[in-house]
């Protein structure tokens, strides 16, 4: 009897044994399976410091995951996250749906431009991501579909070392929730999923976002609503000097946009607007005649092209199209800037013209109509009238 108990308490004593050197040792493997995942990463290649295993809550934490384009900048990882936390979704489980969460936190996404000629000194090149589907590595290190994500405190960099003087412009304090992903609330419509952000900009300004999205589709649906408000353009003095040697001694600068996506195709408007602008300094700009020159004619196409009542220039920008071929219009722009200076100041705020239909094969925009086309269409329907009645008489007097 003595025997049996004891050979009890061995066989149980290995079993505990061997959870303990499992659960000590699935870190081990754990990390070098992320290892391989990010080192399949076509033109990147990274590494991380450990994993944390929480069996518990069913989920692993991976601990500073660094990524680095290929002959790319070696101080600026193109992925920059201190911990990216991986569960299980619980409250989708009241939904009938096993699905995963992720969240990271503090991550930077860096993206570096300028002219991309790798003949340069090292560090140079574009670095954009753009030729990756980094759906597959989330897909891989995830082993359950992802159904909500939560970015914490995050930052999107982009800088140009090229340029003179070199351009750093920054978007921080960034918080993104996106929820049902995956549809675990098994909802009908055809935007099930939501996501919501707000971030602040160099200069101060204040990123909002509300997009309602079909992620299942390989193109997504989409209906979005955007406000970036509140920029100090003097912030953004090196990215104006560089690319079209302007400074901007004062203006306050406003974004505004709706974009609807349906079965690949896109409508909707880009709003900017800007306020208070002055772009002389005379006692700091006379130095360099040259630039004083030029300074001097963008302002004066600014101050003519500007709602003096509002103190604001402006303009709307159409957008429309295949996702591989989005048109903008030229001259609905150009006279949406006669329109804002001479005709009415456009409101510092979303149109609300841009709706996501069901029914349609495309979304529809209603677009306001310029005075000239109004007062065609008054003309016309005084035409109509006149001929109405001229007909009426005539009919009274065959009646006659």
């Amino acid at each position: 009897m003595k025997k049996k108990i004891k050979k009890k308490w061995i066989i149980l004593g290995g079993i505990l044994l061997l959870v303990i050197v499992g659960r000590l040792m699935l870190p081990y493997f754990v990390t070098r399976y992320v290892n391989k995942v990010l080192a399949d990463i076509e033109g990147y290649e990274g590494s991380i410091h450990g994993v944390d295993i929480h069996l518990i809550r069913g989920a692993y934490v991976i601990d500073s995951l660094k990524l680095f384009k290929v002959n790319g900048n070696e101080k600026v990882p193109f992925i920059d996250i201190p911990s990216t936390d991986l569960s299980v979704e619980w409250p989708a489980l009241f939904d009938g749906s096993f699905v995963g969460e992720v969240i990271f936190t503090s991550p930077k996404l860096n993206f570096i431009g300028g002219d991309g000629d790798e003949t340069k000194e090292p560090g140079n090149d574009t670095q954009t991501g753009e030729d990756v589907d980094w759906t597959k590595p989330i897909k891989e290190l995830m082993p359950l579909q992802i159904n909500r994500m939560e970015i914490r405190d995050g930052a999107v960099y982009y800088y140009d070392f090229t340029s003179k003087p070199q351009v750093t412009i920054k978007l921080d304090s960034l918080q993104l929730i996106a929820t049902n992903l995956n549809n675990a609330e098994r909802q009908k419509e055809r935007l099930p999923s939501n996501v919501v952000a707000t971030a602040t900009s160099v200069g101060g300004g204040k990123l909002n976002l509300n997009m309602d999205i079909n992620v299942l589709k390989e193109i997504p649906d989409l209906d979005l609503n955007l406000k970036f408000e509140g920029i100090h353009m003097p912030a953004l003095n090196d990215f104006f000097v560089a690319y079209s040697k302007v400074d901007i001694e004062k203006g306050t600068f406003n974004l505004y946009s709706e974009l609807a996506v349906n079965n690949s195709k896109i409508t909707g408007y880009v709003k900017p607007l800007a306020q208070g602008i002055k772009v002389v300094n005379w006692e700091k700009d006379k130095k360099n005649p040259f630039n004083l020159i030029w300074q001097s004619i963008v302002g004066v196409v600014a101050e003519f092209f500007e709602n003096q009542k509002e103190d604001q220039f402006a303009t709307k920008v159409p957008l429309q199209g295949d996702l591989k071929n989005i048109e903008s219009g030229v001259w609905p722009t150009i006279w949406n800037v006669f329109r804002n200076a001479f005709v009415q100041a456009f409101e510092r705020n979303t149109d609300n013209t841009v709706k996501f239909a069901d029914s349609s094969p495309s979304p529809q925009v209603k677009e306001e109509k310029s005075p000239k086309e109004k007062r065609k269409e008054k003309r016309k329907a005084r035409r109509e009238e006149r001929e109405r009645k001229r007909q009426e008489r005539k009919n009274e007097d065959k009646g006659k």
